[in-house]
């Protein structure tokens, strides 16, 4: 099997790319950090058969430095660059960002000498990963379920924990959580039929009345980051639109019994809920009290701003993307630029996302589209006009409320977060809604 050095700091994008290299091109994935690291490596393992880098980590040029290397020890190593860069030899395939992962992939399969015929044919992996945090809610499953141990470089033995007649717990699984797995594995031929059984699983769930609050908010979490998952691997399917749908009507039943602010984030922070639901729920928290206090407010309001709410990060892949809400956070969080570009635009990836869904409104595409005040849903203006959406209005401000509420190095009172957004968002419409969130609520 040849070997490829890959180097991608976005551990998601690693994923993808390392599983996608040995899938389908038949290659040995190797991962380092940097160009030092590469070279380290190159002076040992000459043979190498293709080198995928990003063109700069962090403040290492690293494509410019592993080329430079390669042309002094005359490596004829083939180099494909993600990102921009000229100080490359002519012979390296330089993809400017965004990058189109199976593109990626075919240029792979061309340097390596797998032909397209080739790709079509391979074997797709018998296991697939699970996260751990799938088998929450579930009692038992519709198959066998293993974990991987790494024999070898490339070499894993699947070894089966979980049979489909045995019945379990969430303690059973936090358990296995906290020795530090973070996968099981399935059959492939089980994936569609797992996600069915836990959809299925889940709906019901989500449609009990007997619920506690703290249950109902814990399993809407849980059902926001599988879709996000499913989202993300598979686009907006049936199941997925079904799951989805249960786990927005779940959250506007909590919201209208949620506790006071503080106890709500004490538990949210307590339970390890991911940032992603934390500011899911927060913001439709925020949005009811707004709207509450709006002459115009109607029902199906919340139920447009909580839909904006499940679905306005979708697109985004790390914690650090979700946090950004103004130009300034943008460029002083340390991001790639593939990365940059899917925050800019996320606001108008997730409206095309969610155009199939068979019961979305044009008020929820049109709110969706300028959550971030931009009519082309695109950046981040700095004082929003007063032309976008009253909703997306609304939703503009309980969003950065929100994020500053839970940013751990901003303000955390509601008398010092109000003066800084009174600052910011200086039309109208804006400071009246921000007016809103002076009066009595605990924050």
């Amino acid at each position: 099997m040849s070997q490829t050095i890959l180097i991608e700091p976005n551990d998601d994008l690693k994923k993808i790319f390392s599983l996608n290299l040995h899938t389908f091109v038949g290659t040995d994935v190797i991962h380092r950090h940097n160009s030092e690291d590469t070279v380290n490596l190159l002076a040992i393992l000459p043979q190498i058969a293709l080198i995928i880098t990003r063109a700069q980590v962090d403040k290492d040029s690293t494509a410019e430095k592993i080329s430079k290397y390669l042309k002094e020890h005359n490596l004829d190593i083939p180099m494909i660059v993600m990102g921009n860069t000229e100080n490359v030899d002519k012979s390296s395939l330089v993809m400017p960002d965004p990058i189109n992962w199976e593109i990626l992939i075919a240029h792979a399969a061309k340097f390596l000498g797998v032909t397209l015929n080739d790709v079509a044919k391979k074997i797709k992996p018998d296991y697939l990963p699970i996260g751990v945090y799938y088998f929450y809610d579930i009692v038992n499953t519709p198959c066998d379920v293993y974990i991987r141990i790494k024999k070898g470089t490339g070499d894993y033995q699947y070894v089966k924990r979980i049979h489909s007649k045995d019945t379990f717990d969430k303690e059973v699984i936090k358990k296995y959580e906290e020795q530090g797995l973070k996968e099981f594995y399935i059959p492939r031929d089980y994936q569609q039929y797992f996600i069915n059984f836990l959809t299925n699983h889940l709906v019901k769930k989500l449609e009990r009345d007997d619920l506690t609050l703290e249950d109902r908010i814990l399993t809407t979490a849980n059902t926001h980051e599988i879709v996000r998952d499913q989202v993300r691997d598979l686009g907006l399917e049936e199941s997925t639109v079904d799951l989805a749908d249960a786990g927005i009507e779940s959250m506007i039943r909590s919201v209208k019994n949620s506790p006071e602010v503080t106890n709500l984030l004490k538990f949210l922070f307590t339970n390890k809920v991911s940032y992603a639901y934390q500011h899911c729920h927060l913001m439709t928290v925020m949005c009811h009290y707004i709207l509450s206090k709006q002459s115009w407010y109607k029902p199906d309001h919340l139920e447009t701003l909580s839909f904006v709410s499940f679905f306005s990060d979708v697109t985004l892949k790390s914690m650090s993307q979700m946090q950004i809400c103004d130009t300034t956070d943008l460029n002083d969080t340390p991001l790639t630029d593939e990365e940059r570009a899917h925050v800019m635009s996320h606001a108008k990836d997730a409206v095309e996302l969610i155009q199939n869904h068979p019961e979305v409104t044009d008020t929820m595409k049109h709110v969706l589209l300028q959550h971030h005040g931009a009519v082309d849903g695109i950046g981040f203006p700095e004082n929003p006009d007063e032309d976008i959406h009253p909703l997306a209005k609304v939703f503009i401000i309980a969003d950065n409320f929100v994020k500053i509420l839970l940013h751990p190095e901003k303000p955390k009172s509601k008398k010092e977060i109000l003066p800084i957004m009174y600052k910011r968002f200086t039309n109208p419409s804006y400071q009246k809604i921000i007016k809103a969130l002076e009066q009595r609520f605990d924050a």
